[in-house]
């Protein structure tokens, strides 16, 4: 019986030059690989976020948006910042329409982390804010930088921050990275109110009075009726207040019934008798022993001016009439302000017995 004797195979030389061949084509290719992909960035930058002070499309506030980018930044020495505002979070960056950063300004106020004065903006290229020191800065925790006068996009939608860190002022070496999201609004929340105008007039004491009246005294009328040989305090013996929003002022103007038949006064129907109204000037109009009725404004509060004739002085002094007149007035609004109203008379030795009164009418007249 015959045996098959099997030759050892021969292994091809060119064989194993082309395996040797493939391995390092593989080998060249995965090197080359390495060198040609753009430098990737060994750090991500954490807690991050882009503040815009204005979310409205374009620059609706005229005075262009703050971007503030903030996050926590590796601790390395960088000379390069870079923000990219971008229509996608990777790829080509399509600068968003209507977006203008070419007017950017270094914002130094929001600067945190990094110090704002040794770095230098760069706004030539639209879309994209470059910052760089020659000497560099580590980075750090909550470093913002920050840059005002931009013109946000035109169209409302959400784009991108990517920012960049470089170790080299060309800033084409990366040290870290990261990407925010932020949303471009059509316009703000239009909040609409209406301030209706406004005026409030009170009257603190509706009856005053003189009391018994005598020949030797000038009596003052008080808020219980009984009267004084004295000027009473302040917001006494009645005020009139006035509230009111007229940016322009209000006028108070006064007159009294008196007989009712033209004459301003005290007036008596039973004694048929008017004492008359004359001018109060200090303390010698009306005096003691001679007929007279004053009426007159004391004690203004702020804002309010008592007018001439009414202000108890010596010059200018007004009878109150039965035909309105000027009391006191103020050139703006008023919160809750008030004028003392005053009343004083004296008699003479034949000013006939009888009760007497008078009406006084007050009319506040806002203008806006």
């Amino acid at each position: 019986m015959s045996e098959t004797i099997k030759k050892p195979r021969r292994t091809s030389l060119r064989g194993r030059h082309s395996k040797i061949a493939i391995t390092l084509g593989l080998i060249l290719a995965i090197l080359a690989m390495y060198f040609w992909i753009p430098t990737t960035y060994a750090v991500a930058i954490t807690d991050r976020e882009l503040k815009i002070s204005d979310s409205r499309e374009g620059d609706q506030g005229g005075t262009g948006v703050i971007y503030d980018f903030q996050g926590d930044h590796s601790a390395t020495l960088v000379k390069c910042l870079r923000l990219q505002i971008c229509t996608t979070i990777t790829g080509a960056c399509t600068v968003p329409a209507g977006l203008v950063t070419t007017t950017g300004v270094k914002d130094s106020t929001n600067w945190s982390g990094w110090v704002a004065a040794s770095w230098t903006g760069a706004f030539g290229t639209n879309g994209t804010i470059d910052y760089t020191y020659a000497t560099g800065e580590t980075g750090g925790g909550d470093y913002s930088f920050s840059t005002s006068g931009i013109t946000n996009p035109t169209t409302s939608a959400t784009y991108y921050g990517r920012v960049n860190t470089y170790s080299d002022t060309g800033c084409t070496t990366g040290v870290d990275s990261g990407v925010v999201a932020f949303a471009i609004l059509q316009g703000g929340i239009t909040v609409s109110a209406t301030v209706r105008e406004s005026l409030t007039v009170t009257i603190s004491d509706y009856a005053i009075g003189f009391g018994d009246l005598d020949v030797a005294n000038v009596r003052y009328a008080t808020a219980d009726e009984l009267g004084s040989n004295s000027e009473p305090a302040s917001d006494l013996p009645t005020t009139i207040t006035v509230t009111t929003n007229a940016g322009l002022g209000v006028v108070i103007t006064i007159k009294d019934i008196g007989n009712g038949a033209g004459g301003a006064g005290l007036y008596s129907a039973g004694a048929s008798k008017l004492i008359a109204a004359v001018g109060a000037e200090t303390t010698t109009v009306p005096t003691a022993g001679t007929e007279g009725y004053a009426v007159y404004g004391k004690d203004a509060g702020a804002g309010i001016t008592i007018d001439e004739g009414f202000d108890n002085d010596v010059t200018g002094a007004l009878a109150i009439d039965d035909l309105m007149l000027p009391f006191a007035s103020s050139s703006g609004a008023l919160d809750a302000k008030n004028v003392d109203i005053t009343a004083k008379t004296a008699i003479s030795g034949t000013t006939p017995a009888g009760s007497y009164s008078d009406t006084l009418i007050l009319v506040a007249t806002p203008n806006y």
